[in-house]
């Protein structure tokens, strides 16, 4: 399955420490962050990957390329930088590179599990959109998710602390068709938007993970994944 990465954004919150670097880009443990995430993805099998990119468009491709020194085949869905879409807005632009089914991620999060056993879920999947989840209960950031009988049935990321007890994993699979629904909104469009609809309509199917996620795209974010990444060789775990 393909999988699109939502990797075009202004990075505003890490650019302090970003040295200019799209968040792509920015070093962690000894590598641009997009090796590690093509790197989870090849694990599981996945070889297909869209990258969705505006700001620091022409620096992705030139270390990413193609992707066969990566094993992967890497297309690009290019925004101007001065129009960003938004998380949404970049799979409507990207629509006519999206296979029917794919797998949604944004380009700074490190997701560490099963993308394989995601996709077999959606394949058996009887709805147009699936959510991974995480049992978080408001540890690592603010539940936003509430699940009953394999459904999303509540998702609102300004949802009262203590109100809900998972989030969010920011994994999810789509079929296209989602996505042309929104061919004529107004940009920018976030992909809460699209997910909250599908929750409405009841659209959403639930699929709980118990790996822990993590993110770059704050300063406190990007040092605790880099002693994670320098830490588990040493440990004799698999990163």
């Amino acid at each position: 399955m393909q999988t699109a990465i939502l990797a075009g954004g202004m990075g505003t919150r890490i650019r302090a420490v970003a040295g200019g670097l799209p968040k792509s880009l920015i070093p962690v443990a000894g590598r641009p962050f997009i090796e590690w995430q093509l790197d989870l993805l090849r694990r599981s099998g996945l070889r297909d990957v869209l990258l969705c990119v505006g700001v620091g468009a022409d620096a992705i491709r030139a270390h990413v390329g193609d992707g066969t020194r990566f094993g992967m085949r890497v297309a690009y869905a290019v925004e101007d930088p001065s129009a960003l879409c938004g998380t949404g807005g970049a799979l409507v632009n990207a629509r006519p590179q999206l296979r029917r089914s794919f797998l949604v991620m944004y380009g700074d999060s490190y997701l560490p599990t099963d993308y394989a056993a995601v996709c077999s879920a959606f394949d058996a999947c009887p709805h147009p959109g699936l959510m991974c989840v995480y049992r978080n209960e408001g540890r690592w950031d603010t539940s936003n998710v509430r699940v009953a009988d394999g459904r999303v049935v509540f998702y609102d990321k300004k949802a009262p602390p203590g109100t809900v007890d998972c989030i969010d994993y920011g994994l999810s699979a789509l079929r296209r068709d989602v996505i042309e629904r929104y061919r004529d909104a107004a940009l920018p469009l976030d992909l809460a938007r699209i997910l909250s609809d599908l929750v409405a309509n009841g659209e959403l199917a639930a699929r709980e993970v118990t790996e822990r996620f993590y993110e770059i795209g704050k300063p406190e974010g990007l040092r605790e994944l880099g002693a994670l990444l320098r830490d588990a060789p040493k440990a004799g775990r698999t990163p």
